[in-house]
């Protein structure tokens, strides 16, 4: 059986593993979905071991896991600071495309109207 100590252990382990993945990081918000998507495994784990590990060891860090954290949580708040940025930029894009549609549709008109030849009937 495997103790809260080899737990927490374990959890150091998983929390530097984040951090070097997330040191990879140069700024780019695609690199940044990457790198999160890439550490997802390691948050499984993390939980998983939370789950292991009884009340007090859960919410007890030790001093590196914690010098840790405070490396990690602010890092990841700079990378989703700069995906939400991107996706700023990406639905003012959007939507100057639409404009461009909607004054496009003003001068063309998409919908073909019925024509009647008059005869003279």
């Amino acid at each position: 059986m495997t103790t809260d100590i080899e737990w927490a252990e374990l959890r150091t382990n998983v929390l530097e593993n984040i951090l070097v993945l997330m040191e990879t990081w140069t700024g780019d918000p695609d690199e940044a979905v990457a790198i999160i998507a890439g550490n997802q495994p390691n948050l499984d784990q993390l939980k998983a071991i939370e789950q292991q590990l009884s009340e007090d060891a859960a919410f007890g860090y030790t001093p590196a896991e914690t010098k840790l954290l405070t490396i990690i949580i602010p890092k990841q708040q700079q990378m989703m600071a700069a995906i939400r940025g991107e996706k700023l930029k990406l639905m003012d894009k959007m939507k100057q495309i639409n404009q461009k549609n909607k004054v496009r549709d003003n001068y063309v008109s998409v919908k073909q109207e019925p024509v009647f030849v008059d005869r003279g009937i």
